[in-house]
């Protein structure tokens, strides 16, 4: 009897000791999760999430039940036969706070009748300035990942402005948002989440651009590197032309900086969509190729030889402004057009030199003269002012050309109908450090003095110029006139 109890006793222990180790062990955050792991669940999860906040789950739009005074469409993903199955799909990928979220967003969208899943169908459709999104994924913690998702905006259109006209505008740039993956008693869950479009328009890197108004009033000068790669993807034409310049020279005194943001441009989506990127990355070395002057040129070509980029990235980017630079440069100097001012919208370009014809020499000009002047060598000599433009003028006693060797402004952007720049961008009204980054060779006059200005810096290239320079005067810390001016031509005629 003794030795049966025994057996019995032992029977049982081993028993026991198998069923205790029969027992599955539950989940835990060790358990092997790669990246590529949490970006397929995200995936899926923005799939289930839309079908509560963006469109309804696929349907039979012919087999059709009532209930409720609504007309329901038979649902024909395979993985949600039932409401109950779509519940438990949801709980795969959403805690049980954020599922019971969702399907209290649009409460009678899903119902089972007869057994099988039904649903009203229709959705509120995406965000039409959405290009596209991009993830990742990022362990913060052991039981925590951190999913960030890149909403890309890009919308082009037009606007009509108080003129009648219809000029060209955009949105471009991007927001992020963060989810969390976290390991919860079920296992990994997310316990926070967004729509699959969820661009968010108001964010501070996400762009509206006016490009008629951005361009006229000079504001382009003051964006951001980022903004300014932004407005240049769709501007062209006299848009884009003082953008280009200024991005080329912002190369020039922080190459760091623009090697990546440019690198930055040609990872985005916007790479795929536009050729025309390759264009604007390259651009510092077409713009100092064919619109740099001597000495920033010099300068230009010294820099490419210096710089060492972090990235593989960047290298990438330095190596095609390097191709652009060495493939556009020629020995011809386009020193002869830094001299002038233009209106970008009209494209006016007023440029020192021999004119066409005669006053107003075929643009838009009315004027009033308010000197005349017999002239030594160059003939009679006309001042005309013209509103937001002073110009100076000589009529050849030989044949009759006029050569135009002085214009200035005082008129800031927008103001009294001011709407002139230099061809490098700089208006009346920018500020001191503005002027210094675009003409970083101007140079401040020391023993100046003026009862209206404060200051004075004068940009005077020498060699090809011949004597020309421009000479842009302070008050209050920004550029209070702009002067064009050939010397040679103004001692010969005093």
């Amino acid at each position: 009897m003794r030795k049966w109890y025994l057996s019995l006793l032992l029977i049982l222990s081993l028993l026991g000791g198998c069923s205790q180790t029969a027992q599955p062990a539950g989940p835990s955050p060790e358990d092997a999760l790669t990246t590529q792991a949490v970006l397929d669940a995200y995936t899926e999860a923005a799939e289930i999430y839309s079908w509560f906040d963006l469109a309804s789950l696929p349907y039979n739009g012919e087999d059709t039940r009532q209930a409720d005074g609504q007309t329901y469409y038979r649902v024909t993903e395979a993985r949600t036969p039932t409401l109950e199955a779509l519940r438990e799909l949801a709980e795969t990928y959403f805690t049980p706070e954020l599922t019971d979220a969702l399907f209290a967003m649009t409460p009678d969208q899903y119902r089972d009748i007869d057994g099988a899943l039904y649903t009203t169908g229709g959705g509120r459709g995406s965000n039409p300035c959405l290009l596209d999104r991009t993830v990742t994924a990022v362990r913060a913690a052991e039981s925590r990942w951190t999913v960030t998702v890149t909403f890309w905006a890009d919308f082009e259109g037009q606007e009509i402005h108080a003129d009648g006209h219809a000029y060209p505008v955009a949105t471009v740039g991007f927001s992020k948002k963060e989810l969390d993956y976290e390991f919860t008693g079920g296992g990994w869950r997310f316990t926070s989440f967004c729509p699959a479009d969820g661009l968010n328009l108001k964010a501070g890197t996400v762009y509206d651009f006016d490009y008629e108004e951005h361009l006229l009033s000079g504001a382009y000068q003051d964006f951001s590197d980022w903004e300014l790669v932004c407005y240049l993807l769709h501007a062209d034409g006299a848009y884009a032309e003082a953008p280009f310049d200024l991005l080329a020279h912002r190369f020039l005194e922080r190459p760091n900086d623009i090697l990546r943001v440019l690198a930055f441009l040609e990872s985005s989506p916007y790479q795929e969509k536009y050729p025309h990127v390759e264009t604007i990355v390259a651009d510092p070395g077409y713009s100092a190729a064919g619109y740099f002057y001597r000495e920033d040129r010099a300068d230009f070509a010294a820099l490419l030889g210096t710089l060492h980029p972090e990235t593989e990235a960047e290298q990438a980017v330095l190596d095609k402004i390097q191709a652009a630079y060495e493939s556009s440069v020629t020995e011809d100097s386009p020193i002869e057009t830094e001299f002038a001012l233009i209106v970008p919208g009209e494209q006016r370009v007023l440029t020192l030199g021999a004119q066409e014809g005669a006053f107003p020499w075929g643009y838009e000009l009315e004027g009033t003269v308010t000197h005349t002047s017999p002239g030594d060598t160059y003939g009679t000599v006309y001042e005309v002012d013209c509103g937001d433009l002073q110009l100076a003028y000589s009529v050849s006693p030989d044949d009759g050309t006029e050569y135009l060797f002085r214009l200035s402004t005082t008129t800031p952007y927008g103001q009294s109908g001011g709407t002139l720049c230099t061809p490098r961008g700089l208006y009346c009204g920018c500020g001191v450090d503005t002027l210094k980054e675009i003409y970083s060779h101007a140079v401040e006059l020391t023993d100046f003095q003026s009862d209206a200005y404060d200051a004075c810096y004068v940009y005077e290239p020498g060699g090809d110029a011949g004597g020309k320079h421009i000479a842009f005067y302070i008050t209050g810390g920004a550029v209070a006139a702009i002067e064009i001016e050939d010397l040679r031509d103004t001692r010969l005629l005093e």
